[in-house]
């Protein structure tokens, strides 16, 4: 990314949120969880992820006790908002951060749907 507009700021933060409500979604956020999700953003953001960790830390910290799909919204309408910053490019590393959240303690049938469902969602918004 050459320029890091406050788009793509905002939709790193609400892959960070949408990450970590996926972790706590079977209860409490495990360390390997907290891990894959840093080394997912190595792989997927480079150094750019350090927002989307922020986020999630900052979420951990507070103990944030919002549901699946209530953040799910928000972090769609978090999307809309912010779609100029969005590419395909960016779409896929994404769905591969989630993904590998996901998968760390098995994934359930209600992440893989919220995964599902963001694939297709974010596709009409771009």
């Amino acid at each position: 990314m050459n320029e890091f507009v406050i788009e793509k700021r905002n939709l790193f933060r609400a892959i960070g949120e949408l990450s970590y409500v996926i972790a706590k979604s079977d209860g409490n956020i495990s360390k390997i969880e907290k891990l894959v999700f840093e080394e997912a953003l190595k792989e997927e953001l480079g150094t750019e992820g350090w927002l989307a960790k922020d986020r999630f830390d900052m979420l951990a910290s507070q103990g944030m006790k919002a549901g699946l799909q209530e953040t799910y919204l928000r972090v769609l309408f978090m999307f809309k908002q912010n779609k100029i910053g969005l590419n395909n490019e960016l779409i896929e590393k994404f769905i591969n951060i989630l993904e590998k959240v996901a998968g760390v303690s098995g994934i359930t049938d209600e992440e893989i749907e919220i995964i599902e469902k963001f694939k297709t969602d974010v596709s009409i918004i771009l």
